[in-house]
């Protein structure tokens, strides 16, 4: 099966060096490519959901076709089965009433076969469309109240992040060897305002929550792809799509397809009453503490060899796993940790730990305010400060990570001299940054083979 990236090559829509920069924004970003394709602003998600449809050899479900849906069909499907295989019913069509289901990815034969029982029909009946992972998490929340991570949210300012070009990323050496960097913490003030990046132009006539404008670079001619007997469900033969084109009309259901912007909302949003206790209304991940449970003999090795082992790590979530079973191994007086990563003008909660045992929480900091991440984010310095001068939102962020008391601690992790995440982590009052330094400086070197890799 052809990959994603080829195709839209092939097809001139996407130039090679952008598909290296979308390869480059998963590493960091995670999910699927096509994600990332849509987040950089590069293709739109009907763009890509035709293409998906390509790959697979099965129609594409476009946002026309979301517009109208059978609400009373769709709730038939529980929230747990549509969650596991990521799709959502449509609309009954044809003379044998079929049931068009979209998805993030073909469903299989045990997927069919389960879908089609709450559904009440035979496998046979289900048309299986593809539409993009960001569509398909709409719908979930929309339908089914599955509230999308942040991850899958637009940030709260059009801006994207820059990425190291490929000739910039450095190379480093193998080495057990413990990268010390010492720093002396910055003055507690308000981080400079960061160089205006150019703003996403926005499709007008649209209300897509991830509806981009896209301007296409014209390419030399490709080797061209074979077409589908059909595109979308539009194309479907006409024996099936009696009614494809245009779904029954449901009266409680005015805009399924597209809605008003959402942005993910951040620690900076909390409510008033809740500042107090810095706890903002989004789920949090269960986590237990990861010593011992990443790697069986990880005990017995030292902070030279977990470095070593971080630099080696072969995706980014071990990337991150290592990285926090690192700290909680050794910086014992790290009492809290979480890796943020940059999107945008926010940072995301990834992986993290609480010494304690309670529950990592999912949030969102803002990097276009004062605060000790926006400054390691924007400065690429370790940033620190006593809770007593901290501003409000390095308070809620302490507080999220369940203290109200101690130091906050945050450390840049960068490539190439551009920060792609942080670690920010709550610490005993002078307690040496080294150790988490030396961390920062594995991740980063792990993340740069990474991005090299996966242009190649």
């Amino acid at each position: 099966m052809a990959r994603l990236g080829e195709l839209l090559v092939a097809a001139g829509l996407l130039t090679a060096e952008q598909l290296e920069r979308a390869l480059r924004a998963q590493v960091m970003w995670g999910a699927r490519l096509g994600t990332n394709l849509v987040e950089l602003g590069l293709i739109d998600l009907d763009v890509l959901s035709t293409n998906l449809g390509r790959q697979h050899h099965l129609p594409a479900a476009l946002a026309r076709h979301f517009e109208r849906v059978d609400h009373e069909l769709q709730l038939l499907l529980s929230p747990d089965i549509a969650e596991t295989f990521c799709c959502v019913p449509l609309i009954r069509t044809g003379p044998r009433r079929d049931i068009v289901v979209a998805a993030a990815s073909p469903l299989t034969k045990k997927a069919l076969e389960r879908v089609a029982d709450e559904l009440v029909v035979e496998p046979h009946q289900l048309i299986v469309s593809i539409a993009a992972e960001l569509r398909i998490r709409y719908q979930l929340e929309r339908v089914y109240e599955i509230a999308r991570p942040a991850r899958f949210m637009r940030a709260s300012a059009e801006r994207v992040t820059s990425f190291p070009q490929f000739e910039t990323l450095p190379e480093f050496e193998d080495s057990a060897v413990n990268i010390v960097v010492e720093r002396t913490a910055p003055p507690l003030a308000d981080p400079p305002a960061p160089a205006p990046a150019p703003e996403l132009e926005l499709a007008a006539a649209q209300e897509d929550d991830l509806a981009i404008a896209v301007a296409l670079v014209e390419q030399p001619s490709q080797p061209t792809v074979s077409p589908l007997p059909f595109a979308d469900l539009d194309d479907l033969p006409a024996d099936v799509a009696v009614d494809a084109a245009v779904p029954r009309a449901v009266e409680q259901e005015t805009s399924s397809g597209r809605e008003r912007r959402k942005y993910v909302r951040t620690i900076a949003d909390a409510e008033p009453e809740k500042a107090a206790l810095g706890r903002i209304a989004i789920r949090r991940v269960a986590v237990t503490p990861p010593v011992g449970i990443i790697e069986p003999t990880s005990s017995t090795k030292t902070l030279g060899e977990t470095t070593r082992s971080i630099r080696r790590a072969t995706d980014r979530d071990r990337v991150a796993e290592l990285s926090m079973d690192a700290l909680f191994r050794f910086a014992p007086s790290c009492h809290a940790a979480t890796m943020l990563v940059v999107r945008g003008q926010i940072a995301t909660s990834w992986k993290g730990f609480c010494r304690s045992g309670a529950p990592h929480p999912e949030l969102a900091v803002p990097l276009d305010q004062p605060g000790l991440v926006a400054r390691a984010a924007h400065r690429n310095l370790t940033a620190w400060g006593p809770c007593s001068d901290l501003s409000p939102i390095d308070q809620r962020l302490m507080s999220s990570l369940g203290h109200d008391d101690g130091v906050l601690l945050v450390v840049p992790v960068s490539i190439g001299g551009d920060v792609m995440c942080v670690m920010a982590m709550v610490t005993e009052p002078d307690a040496a940054s080294t150790t988490a330094e030396s961390i920062a400086a594995a991740a980063g070197a792990a993340f740069a083979r990474l991005m090299r890799n996966a242009s190649r």
